[in-house]
């Protein structure tokens, strides 16, 4: 599944290690989810990120989730919402040809959607998430259930 995240995920998953926020990020590290990103963004979220979060912990775990984010350039400006740096995760989303744009954003939420992309919050994708069958858990029990029939 191909996700983007917008920068405020990236930084509310400092805050703790059980929010929805965090467990996204801990997917993508796990290889889970693909997650995907400009350049440009991504600096930003480097910078950003050193400047916001002290924890040196969390510092590590943010720099192996850049490592894992895959790339995506840019080729058509997109002017949906007034902020320019939310167009740029939309392009970015739209470049990736991403499932989801995973945000607390209220401009880029109104929009529920843009093309074949769902724009959700970090607690919408991680319901649907499971619910796609990608909890083990879930998964168990429909093959049990799959298996009685």
């Amino acid at each position: 599944m191909k996700i983007v995240l917008d920068t405020n995920v990236l930084i509310n998953g400092f805050k703790d290690d059980y929010s929805f926020e965090k467990r996204i990020i801990d997917e993508v590290l796990e290889g889970k989810l693909q997650a995907y990103a400009n350049r440009q963004t991504l600096r930003e979220n480097r910078l950003i990120s050193s400047q916001l979060i002290d924890n040196d912990e969390y510092r590590h775990q943010l720099d192996d989730l850049f490592s894992k984010i895959h790339w995506v350039v840019n080729r058509r400006q997109i002017h949906v919402v007034d902020d320019p740096e939310d167009n740029k995760i939309l392009e970015s989303a739209v470049e990736a040809e991403a499932d989801y744009l995973i945000t607390s954003d209220n401009d880029l939420l109104k929009l529920k959607a843009y093309q074949d992309i769902e724009i959700v919050t970090p607690s919408q994708f991680w319901s649907k998430y499971k619910d796609e069958g990608n909890d083990l858990w879930k998964q168990w029990t429909n093959f049990i259930r799959n298996d009685k029939n």
